[in-house]
């Protein structure tokens, strides 16, 4: 089981420690992406427990542009905690929430030589869209589809 809880006074100091390695080069750092939500209003930062235990940090809101879209700014898994299926699990409870809201779409970009963001993502039925963000590449996931 996985939960997502907004990151708090209780949580966010644990958040902010959680262990990452040199394939984590790709994500900003938790407390970069816990400040930037305090500017982005449709932001959300949440931490990942499994089973009562902190596993990781993610943030994602209404797209700035399209409304019906919900867009993943960051998801990360710590380092003691990766390729047990978190990360999957992870974006399915992300999914399930965007389709209770009504919405149609999943976004999220990722760098073009983080494969292996690239396999979770299109394990889960991310598609590439051929449409760059800066350097990144965009997945779309569609909900109603």
């Amino acid at each position: 089981m996985i939960e997502f809880i907004e990151v708090n006074k209780d949580n966010w100091q644990e958040c902010i420690q959680l262990p990452t390695s040199e394939a984590h080069r790709w994500v900003a750092s938790n407390l970069y992406s816990i400040a930037e939500a305090q500017f982005y209003p449709k932001a959300h930062a949440y931490c990942i427990y499994a089973e009562g235990q902190m596993v990781g940090f993610t943030m994602y809101g209404l797209d700035e542009e399209d409304e019906t879209v919900l867009y993943i700014d960051r998801l990360m898994i710590a380092e003691p905690y990766r390729g047990q299926g978190l990360g999957t699990l992870a974006l399915k409870k992300i999914a399930q929430e965007a389709a209770a809201l009504g919405l149609s779409r999943i976004a999220l970009s990722t760098a073009a030589d983080n494969l292996a963001a690239k396999h979770v993502y299109e394990k889960v039925g991310f598609h590439a869209t051929g449409i760059k963000d800066g350097d990144e590449d965009v997945y779309h996931y569609c909900i109603d589809c």
